[in-house]
């Protein structure tokens, strides 16, 4: 269920830009949806996603740090302080990488990319659950 929370704050948290922050972003976010009563379908998939987008902030993103917020409504957005925004791949079979905007258009239809004025840019995403269907 992703309904608005009463009284759930927006809740935020920074972590370095570093792949070790990567896991510990993860589990931070899938705590706080756990906390405000996400299904564990939507657990799974923000779980995924989040390592995905933060993985991304840190290997493509600028600054030292990556913040990671979930709003009420139970959206994700990850925050990194370069101002390029991803563009979607082909990515090839061998390809390690180039996914990640194709995993969020399956996973979180409607995702958004936006670059903010104070800089850098969010990718805010609100995880679909088994239940809706994959596109």
């Amino acid at each position: 269920m992703r309904t608005k929370q009463p009284n759930w704050p927006e809740l935020a948290a920074t972590f370095l830009r570093h792949p070790g922050s990567v896991p510990h972003a993860r589990k931070w976010a899938r705590g706080v949806l756990d906390e405000a009563g996400a299904s564990g379908d939507v657990l799974d998939v923000a779980e995924l996603l989040v390592s995905e987008v933060v993985t991304n902030a840190v290997v493509h993103g600028g600054g030292e740090v990556v913040t990671v917020t979930v709003h009420d409504d139970l959206s994700l957005a990850v925050w990194d302080n370069s101002p390029c925004l991803p563009r979607p791949r082909d990515a090839a079979l061998t390809d390690e990488g180039g996914r990640g905007l194709a995993m969020l258009g399956m996973f979180a239809p409607g995702y958004s990319v936006r670059a903010c004025a104070s800089g850098g840019k969010t990718v805010r995403f609100t995880p679909r659950t088994y239940a809706d269907g994959w596109a």
